[in-house]
Protein backbone atom coordinates (compact mmCIF):
# COMPACT_ATOMS: atom_id res chain seq x y z
CA UNK A 1 0.00 0.00 0.00
CA UNK A 2 1.57 3.38 -1.17
CA UNK A 3 2.24 5.94 1.66
CA UNK A 4 -0.14 8.86 2.04
CA UNK A 5 1.82 11.63 0.81
CA UNK A 6 2.00 14.89 2.73
CA UNK A 7 0.40 18.01 2.82
CA UNK A 8 2.53 21.24 1.96
CA UNK A 9 0.85 22.34 5.54
CA UNK A 10 1.61 19.18 7.29
CA UNK A 11 5.00 19.23 6.17
CA UNK A 12 5.81 22.90 7.46
CA UNK A 13 4.31 21.72 10.71
CA UNK A 14 6.38 18.81 11.12
CA UNK A 15 9.31 21.00 10.40
CA UNK A 16 8.60 23.08 13.58
CA UNK A 17 8.25 20.18 15.56
CA UNK A 18 11.01 18.71 14.79
CA UNK A 19 12.89 22.67 14.90
CA UNK A 20 11.35 22.97 18.44
CA UNK A 21 12.78 19.36 19.52
CA UNK A 22 16.06 19.86 17.95
CA UNK A 23 15.83 23.23 20.21
CA UNK A 24 15.25 21.83 23.62
CA UNK A 25 17.89 18.90 22.71
CA UNK A 26 20.43 21.23 22.23
CA UNK A 27 20.02 23.90 25.13
CA UNK A 28 19.08 20.51 27.48
CA UNK A 29 23.09 19.75 26.10
CA UNK A 30 24.25 23.13 26.44
CA UNK A 31 23.14 23.55 30.24
CA UNK A 32 23.73 19.47 30.90
CA UNK A 33 25.37 20.90 34.61
CA UNK A 34 22.60 23.10 35.04
CA UNK A 35 19.63 20.56 35.23
CA UNK A 36 21.45 17.73 37.09
CA UNK A 37 21.88 20.28 40.04
CA UNK A 38 18.31 21.54 39.59
CA UNK A 39 17.12 17.80 39.78
CA UNK A 40 19.34 17.02 42.49
CA UNK A 41 17.92 19.89 44.34
CA UNK A 42 14.17 18.73 43.71
CA UNK A 43 14.84 15.10 44.53
CA UNK A 44 16.22 16.61 47.64
CA UNK A 45 13.56 19.10 48.58
CA UNK A 46 11.53 16.02 47.97
CA UNK A 47 12.95 13.55 50.14
CA UNK A 48 13.69 16.16 52.91
CA UNK A 49 9.98 17.01 53.11
CA UNK A 50 9.39 13.19 53.44
CA UNK A 51 11.50 12.48 56.03
CA UNK A 52 10.64 15.66 57.85
CA UNK A 53 6.82 14.95 57.69
CA UNK A 54 8.09 11.07 59.07
CA UNK A 55 10.24 12.74 61.90
CA UNK A 56 7.30 15.43 63.00
CA UNK A 57 5.01 12.90 62.73
CA UNK A 58 7.13 10.60 64.94
CA UNK A 59 7.67 13.12 66.97
CA UNK A 60 3.77 14.46 67.49
CA UNK A 61 2.94 10.20 68.48
CA UNK A 62 5.37 10.45 71.11
CA UNK A 63 4.31 13.39 72.59
CA UNK A 64 0.84 12.01 72.61
CA UNK A 65 1.85 8.50 74.21
CA UNK A 66 3.47 10.59 76.83
CA UNK A 67 0.55 12.92 77.36
CA UNK A 68 -1.73 9.77 78.08
CA UNK A 69 0.99 8.30 80.51
CA UNK A 70 0.86 11.69 82.20
CA UNK A 71 -2.56 11.57 82.88
CA UNK A 72 -3.10 7.74 83.73
CA UNK A 73 -0.76 8.77 86.56
CA UNK A 74 -2.33 12.22 87.05
CA UNK A 75 -5.70 9.94 87.84
CA UNK A 76 -4.05 6.63 89.21
CA UNK A 77 -5.61 5.17 92.40
CA UNK A 78 -4.14 6.29 95.83
CA UNK A 79 -3.85 4.50 99.07
CA UNK A 80 -3.30 0.67 99.66
CA UNK A 81 -3.64 -1.78 96.59
CA UNK A 82 -6.29 -3.93 96.52
CA UNK A 83 -5.84 -7.51 96.95
CA UNK A 84 -8.74 -8.59 94.55
CA UNK A 85 -7.28 -10.64 91.68
CA UNK A 86 -10.18 -11.19 89.70
CA UNK A 87 -10.14 -7.04 88.89
CA UNK A 88 -10.26 -6.08 85.08
CA UNK A 89 -6.29 -6.12 84.62
CA UNK A 90 -6.95 -4.05 80.96
CA UNK A 91 -9.46 -1.63 82.51
CA UNK A 92 -6.57 -1.12 85.26
CA UNK A 93 -3.91 1.17 85.65
CA UNK A 94 -0.34 0.09 86.42
CA UNK A 95 0.07 2.99 88.11
CA UNK A 96 -0.57 3.08 92.18
CA UNK A 97 0.44 5.69 94.88
CA UNK A 98 0.89 5.93 98.09
CA UNK A 99 -0.42 9.56 98.42
CA UNK A 100 -1.63 12.34 96.26
CA UNK A 101 0.91 14.10 97.03
CA UNK A 102 3.16 11.42 95.50
CA UNK A 103 0.45 10.98 92.29
CA UNK A 104 0.95 14.90 91.54
CA UNK A 105 4.63 15.29 91.69
CA UNK A 106 4.83 12.52 89.28
CA UNK A 107 2.15 13.25 87.00
CA UNK A 108 3.80 17.04 87.05
CA UNK A 109 6.98 15.83 86.12
CA UNK A 110 5.48 13.92 82.76
CA UNK A 111 3.27 17.26 81.70
CA UNK A 112 6.14 19.24 83.14
CA UNK A 113 8.36 17.58 79.96
CA UNK A 114 5.95 17.79 77.75
CA UNK A 115 5.24 21.48 78.18
CA UNK A 116 8.76 22.06 77.51
CA UNK A 117 9.36 20.18 74.82
CA UNK A 118 6.50 20.67 72.62
CA UNK A 119 5.49 24.20 72.80
CA UNK A 120 4.65 24.53 69.48
CA UNK A 121 2.01 21.42 68.82
CA UNK A 122 -1.60 21.71 69.98
CA UNK A 123 -0.53 19.32 72.72
CA UNK A 124 2.33 21.28 74.87
CA UNK A 125 -0.70 24.05 75.56
CA UNK A 126 -2.52 21.23 77.25
CA UNK A 127 0.29 20.00 78.75
CA UNK A 128 0.98 23.67 80.46
CA UNK A 129 -2.63 23.88 81.58
CA UNK A 130 -2.48 19.97 83.40
CA UNK A 131 0.74 21.72 85.15
CA UNK A 132 -0.77 24.84 86.06
CA UNK A 133 -3.43 22.66 87.55
CA UNK A 134 -1.06 20.28 89.29
CA UNK A 135 0.46 23.50 90.81
CA UNK A 136 -2.70 24.97 92.54
CA UNK A 137 -3.68 21.32 94.23
CA UNK A 138 0.15 21.39 95.01
CA UNK A 139 -0.03 24.67 96.86
CA UNK A 140 2.04 26.56 94.38
CA UNK A 141 -0.14 29.26 93.33
CA UNK A 142 1.57 32.07 92.02
CA UNK A 143 3.72 29.94 89.63
CA UNK A 144 -0.02 28.05 88.22
CA UNK A 145 -1.22 31.80 87.94
CA UNK A 146 1.88 32.70 85.89
CA UNK A 147 1.65 29.79 83.41
CA UNK A 148 -2.29 30.47 83.30
CA UNK A 149 -1.85 34.31 82.59
CA UNK A 150 0.82 33.20 79.43
CA UNK A 151 -1.85 30.62 77.99
CA UNK A 152 -4.18 33.32 77.65
CA UNK A 153 -2.08 36.09 76.10
CA UNK A 154 0.02 33.45 74.10
CA UNK A 155 -2.40 30.58 73.21
CA UNK A 156 -4.35 30.67 69.69
CA UNK A 157 -6.58 27.99 70.61
CA UNK A 158 -9.94 29.39 72.33
CA UNK A 159 -10.24 25.89 74.50
CA UNK A 160 -7.00 26.05 75.80
CA UNK A 161 -7.65 30.30 76.76
CA UNK A 162 -11.30 29.24 78.13
CA UNK A 163 -9.47 26.42 80.19
CA UNK A 164 -6.97 28.71 81.63
CA UNK A 165 -9.32 31.41 82.51
CA UNK A 166 -11.60 28.88 84.35
CA UNK A 167 -9.08 27.64 86.51
CA UNK A 168 -7.62 31.25 86.76
CA UNK A 169 -11.42 32.02 88.11
CA UNK A 170 -11.40 29.03 90.30
CA UNK A 171 -8.04 30.57 91.66
CA UNK A 172 -9.58 34.29 92.39
CA UNK A 173 -12.26 32.85 94.07
CA UNK A 174 -10.56 31.28 96.47
CA UNK A 175 -8.63 33.90 97.32
CA UNK A 176 -11.98 35.99 97.49
CA UNK A 177 -10.87 37.91 94.84
CA UNK A 178 -14.75 38.27 93.21
CA UNK A 179 -14.35 40.88 90.77
CA UNK A 180 -10.92 39.17 89.16
CA UNK A 181 -13.08 35.61 89.42
CA UNK A 182 -16.19 37.61 86.98
CA UNK A 183 -14.26 38.93 84.53
CA UNK A 184 -12.34 35.71 84.12
CA UNK A 185 -15.66 34.04 83.57
CA UNK A 186 -17.18 36.94 81.55
CA UNK A 187 -14.48 36.17 79.07
CA UNK A 188 -15.33 33.18 78.21
CA UNK A 189 -19.10 33.95 78.04
CA UNK A 190 -18.22 36.60 75.13
CA UNK A 191 -16.51 33.88 73.16
CA UNK A 192 -18.27 33.19 70.22
CA UNK A 193 -17.22 29.41 70.40
CA UNK A 194 -18.82 26.47 71.70
CA UNK A 195 -15.45 24.52 72.81
CA UNK A 196 -16.74 25.21 76.32
CA UNK A 197 -19.68 24.56 78.50
CA UNK A 198 -21.12 27.97 79.01
CA UNK A 199 -23.73 26.24 81.69
CA UNK A 200 -20.87 25.42 83.71
CA UNK A 201 -19.07 29.12 83.38
CA UNK A 202 -22.72 30.67 83.80
CA UNK A 203 -23.48 28.85 87.52
CA UNK A 204 -19.85 29.55 88.27
CA UNK A 205 -20.82 32.93 87.87
CA UNK A 206 -23.85 33.13 89.72
CA UNK A 207 -21.88 31.00 92.43
CA UNK A 208 -19.19 33.83 92.68
CA UNK A 209 -21.61 36.78 93.02
CA UNK A 210 -23.75 35.17 95.94
CA UNK A 211 -20.16 34.82 97.70
CA UNK A 212 -19.90 38.02 97.00
CA UNK A 213 -22.99 38.82 98.80
CA UNK A 214 -24.95 39.71 95.67
CA UNK A 215 -28.17 37.87 95.50
CA UNK A 216 -29.77 39.69 92.45
CA UNK A 217 -26.97 39.45 90.12
CA UNK A 218 -26.90 35.48 91.50
CA UNK A 219 -30.31 35.25 90.68
CA UNK A 220 -30.03 36.80 87.33
CA UNK A 221 -27.09 34.49 86.38
CA UNK A 222 -28.79 31.01 87.95
CA UNK A 223 -32.05 32.33 85.79
CA UNK A 224 -30.07 32.69 83.01
CA UNK A 225 -29.47 29.09 83.20
CA UNK A 226 -32.28 27.33 83.73
CA UNK A 227 -33.95 29.49 80.85
CA UNK A 228 -30.49 28.77 78.24
CA UNK A 229 -29.93 24.85 78.99
CA UNK A 230 -33.34 24.08 80.89
CA UNK A 231 -32.03 19.97 80.34
CA UNK A 232 -28.60 20.88 81.51
CA UNK A 233 -27.48 19.05 85.06
CA UNK A 234 -26.67 22.01 86.70
CA UNK A 235 -30.01 23.34 86.22
CA UNK A 236 -31.63 21.62 89.13
CA UNK A 237 -28.41 23.58 91.37
CA UNK A 238 -29.65 26.60 90.38
CA UNK A 239 -33.28 25.96 90.99
CA UNK A 240 -32.16 25.07 94.13
CA UNK A 241 -30.50 28.39 94.70
CA UNK A 242 -32.71 30.66 92.99
CA UNK A 243 -35.32 29.57 95.83
CA UNK A 244 -33.37 29.77 98.70
CA UNK A 245 -32.12 33.31 97.76
CA UNK A 246 -35.31 34.53 97.09
CA UNK A 247 -36.48 33.12 100.58
CA UNK A 248 -33.31 34.58 102.27
CA UNK A 249 -33.10 37.88 100.29
CA UNK A 250 -36.70 38.81 99.95
CA UNK A 251 -36.84 39.48 96.28
CA UNK A 252 -40.06 39.40 94.61
CA UNK A 253 -39.92 36.15 91.92
CA UNK A 254 -40.04 37.79 88.37
CA UNK A 255 -42.23 36.07 85.92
Amino acid sequence: MARKRLTRREIVQEDKIQAILTGIYEWSSQNRSWLVAVFAVVVATILGSYFWQTHEANRSQEFQVKFAEALEIYHASVGEESSDEEKDEATSSKYHFQSDQERREKALEGFSAIAEDAPGWHIGPLASYYTALIKQELGQTEEAQQILNSLIEESTETQIKNLARSLLAQIAQLMSDHQRATTLLEGILEENSSSFPKEFVLLQLAHNYEAAGNAEQALKFYKRLIREYPTSEYSQQARSHIDRLETESGLVPQN
